[in-house]
């Protein structure tokens, strides 16, 4: 028998004890378990772990929500499934499988929720030392949650319960919290640090492994030193802090930094580490030189330096403001020659240009005065007046200094007028945006009148604009319910007999009643609208011939007004508008004539090749307004021209204006030397065609003859086919060459 107090005896008692210790540390650890996964679950990052190629084998509630999906769904799933770009999913599953275990993996990339869009996140992958398949942790920040100054209450309580638990788990989750994008460490009393993480090492720009020991106040620039004291005597004394902190790294970089100091409050390990309180560091460098940079460009052009339209807007109210019955001068103006630089020598050298000027209205300008670049080639100054009178002068003065500017790169001066429009305060308005509109319209009414041109603004001038736009927009409904007309007016031969006609555009507004063509045709060809107005044109045109045809008439050509805007690049070109009506309406391209203005039309560029391109469809090309151009021989030799219209101007002086009719009589003879028909259009009475028999012009259009008809009217001048002619078939005209 055992004697009690014997070595046998006391080997049980001590193998029960350490059962009981060892059972105890395990209820603890399992105790402790939920907890610590509750705080990865709640996280304000996306924390996973994966395996080969990808596949989830633990993620935390947060990814669960942000992909939409039940957290037990994803397990199994390959990350892959979220990322909708294909390339940057190869690159990730790549550079995942080529990770070393040292090293981690950082790239941007986007996820995309089930049925929502991509959400851009920033990814810090580690490999881990595992035996079997290998295995990665991978934390996802969203970048938008990354720039904001302040974290939400919730990522801060995560942060907070993260710190708190690292004397207990730091082994656990020391991965996790390597790969937070912020600089996170432990202070003990003195501020000395007792953890940091790999990003405070990198923030701080000192080796990892290295900043365990040193004091954080080390790091702190001496214009940041007296708030950081107080904010650690704040957290010493059990207050939780939140400010910002100049820094300088341990290579010399200043950095500015969001700081959180959060004490311990629960005193747990305090005694052992020595640890009074958990600082959280976020890089706000790069987001505050961002700011400064966006408030630049919001506020100055980048181009020239010079304030831009909401900094002058400001500016103008702020001295409004100060001084509400001071004369002030909003001159806005735009450079009259700028495009021809452009156009010729390149946009760099348009730019070059543009900041001579700016440099030049500089030396100009008054200490006073200010100047602002509105975009393209306008630009604002805005001056104190002591007298509203004085505004004539200061405009006729910037036009004297700058009427010559040599233009870089151009290699020569240059003259470089500008259109302006001007207002007055308090005249016009004592808000800067009364005053800023009233001389932008001023110059809109410039432009229309003359390059060069410079107005006062008038009331008469936004009353007119409000006029024309109400006008357009009528216009457009109107080109849309096809509420517009033609008309014809018939042109006849010398014995009397119908050659041809032009279809006239007539609009008669249930508003404005009947509108003269050349006001809104030429509000279309301001706006654009002589797009969609000419095409209307082209088909009613055509349709109206095919209506004739196929009710056994013979109509002569029919002839079409083209605006030179038509020629511009559209969609469809001219050419395949025209040719789908000819197709679509079965319509003779003889029995269509396009009449194109000569002042007009030659500048265009393009449209030559386009004129012979028309007249290689069979359709026949009119030179309209013939003798108010700049054509020569040479260019007549050049174009597909069928005709000449002579026009009406000449044909109004022919009794009394003997170059008048040297000019007509010339016409005649270019246009029968070179094989082209001819038509005098305007002949209102007997006395002028008299005129025009005697020059040998044939063929004419006029109130003498007729005036322009409904179709009604004007199909009763059609003759009828005759039996057995073809559609489109007709007799020889007169003005066939």
């Amino acid at each position: 028998m055992t004697a009690p107090g014997s070595p046998a005896a006391e080997d049980p008692r001590r193998l029960e004890r350490e059962i009981r210790r060892l059972r105890h540390e395990l209820d603890a650890a399992v105790h402790a378990l939920p907890h610590l996964r509750q705080m990865v679950q709640f996280s304000g990052d996306l924390l996973l772990l994966v395996g080969p190629a990808g596949r989830i084998l633990e993620a935390n509630a947060r990814c669960a929500a942000l992909l939409g999906v039940p957290q037990t769904a994803l397990y199994g799933q390959p990350l892959q499934r979220w990322i909708p770009n294909p390339g940057q999913a190869l690159v990730f599953e790549q550079r995942l499988a080529g990770l070393a275990g040292g090293d981690p993996l950082r790239m941007e990339l986007d996820l995309a929720p089930e049925g929502g869009g991509p959400v851009a996140l920033e990814l810090e992958a580690h490999r881990l030392d595992a035996v079997g398949d290998p295995r990665w942790t991978l934390a996802l920040r969203d970048i938008g949650e990354r720039r904001q100054l302040q974290s939400s209450e919730a990522a801060r309580q995560v942060q907070a319960a993260l710190i708190s638990s690292l004397r207990s788990s730091e082994g656990r989750y020391r991965e996790l919290v390597a790969q937070l994008a912020d600089g996170l460490g432990q202070l003990d009393a003195s501020t000395r640090l007792l953890f940091a993480n790999p990003a405070l090492h990198r923030l701080l720009a000192v080796p990892e492994g290295t900043l365990e020991g040193r004091r954080l106040v080390e790091f702190v620039a001496p214009a940041g030193r007296p708030a950081f004291e107080q904010y650690w005597g704040a957290l010493l004394a059990g207050q939780a802090r939140q400010f910002e902190l100049p820094l300088l790294a341990a290579d010399g970089t200043p950095r500015l930094v969001g700081v959180e100091l959060m004490p311990r409050t629960d005193g747990v390990g305090e005694r052992e580490s020595g640890a009074v309180g958990s600082v959280l560091l976020r890089d706000l460098t790069e987001l505050r030189r961002a700011v400064a940079d966006l408030t630049d460009l919001a506020f100055r052009d980048p181009l020239t330096g010079l304030a831009n339209a909401e900094a002058t807007r400001r500016e103008l109210e702020r001295r409004l403001a100060e001084a509400p019955d001071r004369a002030q001068l909003v001159l806005w103006l735009d450079l009259d020659g700028f495009r021809r630089v452009n156009h010729s020598f390149g946009r760099a050298a348009g730019d070059a240009l543009l900041r001579t000027v700016s440099d030049w209205l500089r030396q100009w300008a008054g200490p006073r005065d200010l100047l602002a670049r509105l975009g393209g080639d306008e630009f604002l100054v805005v001056r104190e007046l002591l007298d509203p009178a004085q505004a004539e002068a200061v405009v006729q003065d910037l036009r004297r200094h700058l009427a010559q500017l040599e233009a870089p790169e151009a290699g020569a001066a240059m003259w470089l007028g500008f259109s302006a429009g001007y207002s007055l305060a308090p005249t016009h308005g004592r808000q800067a945006e009364d005053l800023l509109q009233a001389a932008a319209t001023a110059l809109a009414r410039a432009r229309e009148i003359a390059p060069g041109t410079a107005l006062l603004y008038e009331q008469a001038f936004t009353s007119e604009l409000r006029q024309e736009m109400a006008l357009e927009a009528r216009l457009s409904q109107a080109i849309a319910a096809g509420s517009l007309r033609l008309v014809y007016q018939p042109q006849q031969d010398a014995q009397g007999r119908l050659v041809g006609c032009e279809a006239l555009l007539r609009w008669n507004d249930p508003v404005h009643g009947p509108v003269s063509p050349a006001h809104f045709v030429a509000i279309a060809e301001r706006t654009g609208l002589i797009h969609p107005l000419g095409q209307w044109v082209l088909e009613e045109a055509c349709r109206q011939q095919r209506a004739w045809l196929d009710a056994g008439l013979q109509p002569p050509r029919l002839a079409v007004n083209l605006s030179p805007r038509q020629f511009e690049c559209t969609l469809p070109p001219l050419l395949d508008q025209i040719a789908t009506l000819l197709a679509r309406y079965r319509l003779p391209a003889d029995l269509l004539e396009l009449e194109i203005t000569e002042s007009c039309i030659l500048p265009m560029a393009g449209a030559i090749p386009q004129m012979e391109a028309l007249a290689a469809l069979g359709v026949r090309l009119a030179l309209d307004d013939f003798g108010t151009g700049y054509s020569s021989l040479e260019v007549l030799n050049r174009l597909s021209i069928h005709k000449l219209k002579i026009d009406q101007s000449f044909v109004a002086d022919l009794q009394t204006s003997q170059s008048a009719r040297m000019i007509v009589r010339t016409a005649l003879a270019m246009g029968e030397g070179l094989g082209l028909a001819t038509l005098a259009e305007g002949v209102e009475t007997e006395a002028q065609l008299a005129v025009l028999q005697e020059l040998g012009c044939q063929t004419y259009q006029g109130y003498w003859f007729s005036r322009p008809l409904e179709a009604d009217a004007y199909r009763a001048l059609l003759p009828t086919r005759g039996a057995g002619q073809q559609d489109g078939a007709s007799a020889p005209r007169a003005d066939a060459p």
